[in-house]
């Protein structure tokens, strides 16, 4: 199983999208940036929402089910969120092991909202997203260039509670917060990280591709309650609807196309059908015939080989064959009515008569009438043995 970790596209940025590819097992993998378009396959794709644009919140909830939590998670916070609550998005954290919550993530909605879509109309559809502070342990600091010139601090206190900083290289007084434990520092970074926080700061190399790994081994999703992944009946009612919104010669070329598309589908399945119908009559024809001729050694053409075998039982016993010359003048003295052929060629299965001006067409008509395999050819009347 592989599976693809992204930093989520914030806003209608087209930039190239930083992504992580991780084998089973593997920490680390294929890396790189590219259009969203263009992002690799993978059986899972998780994303990172940045932590600019999310809040960590601590809270004490007790175990409940699972119906309950969304409406728990707005009382709860309701007093601590500054923007309207109706716009922001609150997904609760991974429980306890006593069932309980302690950390809740707030967004706005329809920002990560618009991202998860951007990538699902490019082809990648998240099946999970990760808030980026939940990729530190409390009491760890994040260091990451941004430019040549800024850098971003991301930190969690000792009580879990997160928080950023995007700070100038230059700033000598930084206000940097306490961090016990050890910071995760990018390549190219250390001398600044020992100057802020001191010589005995416990610090560790992180690459960006090993920032996003980090976030394959965490089990919070931010896509809770409305922005579950959503099934394909949701995903086509939902199109339906932008379909609907459309102007009118959209919603026209639109539905022309799809029944076009529909009407293709039914033609391709009727075709199947009849080949299935055409491919069982040919073997229950083949085995009629083998069941019928028990010494042929093999059926290649189940109508030529019983009209042969017919023909030839037929002149065992003494009878005309059904190709024979007594067969056809038979059929051609009911199309004749009296008249008199001037001139007769017969050949295996074929008898042209020559008759006299004017007998031709109503010999053909009485033909057509009786349902015989017979034309007229000018003067001549042609009967041949049916196939």
């Amino acid at each position: 199983m592989t599976r693809l970790v992204l930093r989520l596209p914030v806003g209608n940025r087209t930039g190239a999208v930083p992504y992580v590819r991780l084998a089973a097992g593997s920490s680390a993998g294929e890396h790189g940036e590219v259009q969203a378009a263009l992002l690799p396959k993978a059986s899972a794709v998780l994303g990172v929402w940045p932590a600019e644009e999310l809040t960590l919140l601590g809270l004490q909830l007790p175990a409940m089910p699972s119906a309950r939590v969304q409406a728990a998670l707005a009382g709860a916070l309701e007093d601590r969120l500054l923007g309207d609550l109706s716009q922001q998005h609150l997904a609760a954290a991974p429980r306890e092991a006593d069932g309980s919550l302690r950390w809740a993530a707030c967004c706005e909605r329809a920002a990560l909202r618009q991202s998860l879509d951007q990538l699902e109309q490019a082809g990648c559809e998240v099946g999970q997203v990760v808030p980026e502070p939940a990729l530190l342990e409390p009491g760890w600091a994040c260091l990451q260039r941004l430019d040549d010139t800024r850098v971003r601090l991301l930190w969690r206190d000792a009580a879990g509670e997160a928080g950023w900083l995007h700070l100038q290289q230059d700033q000598a007084d930084a206000a940097c917060p306490q961090v016990p434990l050890g910071i995760l520092v990018e390549p190219g970074l250390d001398p600044l990280a020992v100057r802020w926080f001191g010589e005995g700061a416990a610090l560790q190399t992180c690459d960006r591709a090993q920032w996003l790994a980090r976030a394959a081994d965490s089990a919070w999703d931010l896509r809770q309650f409305d922005l579950l992944p959503r099934a394909a009946a949701q995903r086509l009612w939902n199109m339906l609807r932008e379909q609907a919104a459309m102007p009118a010669w959209r919603r026209v070329a639109w539905l022309a196309g799809t029944l076009a598309a529909l009407e293709l589908l039914g033609l391709n399945l009727h075709a199947a059908q009849l080949r299935g119908q055409q491919a069982a009559l040919e073997q229950r024809l083949q085995t009629t015939v083998a069941q019928a001729l028990p010494g042929a050694p093999a059926v290649l053409d189940p109508g030529l080989q019983m009209r042969r075998a017919l023909d030839q039982a037929r002149a065992r016993a003494g009878a005309p064959t059904g190709d024979g010359l007594e067969v056809l003048m038979g059929r051609a003295a009911q199309l004749l009515a009296g008249a008199r052929p001037l001139a007769l060629d017969f050949r295996p299965g074929r008898l042209s008569l020559r008759l006299a001006s004017g007998q031709a067409a109503p010999a053909s008509r009485r033909c057509q009438e009786q349902g015989l395999d017979c034309r007229v050819d000018g003067s001549s009347l042609v009967v041949a043995t049916s196939d």
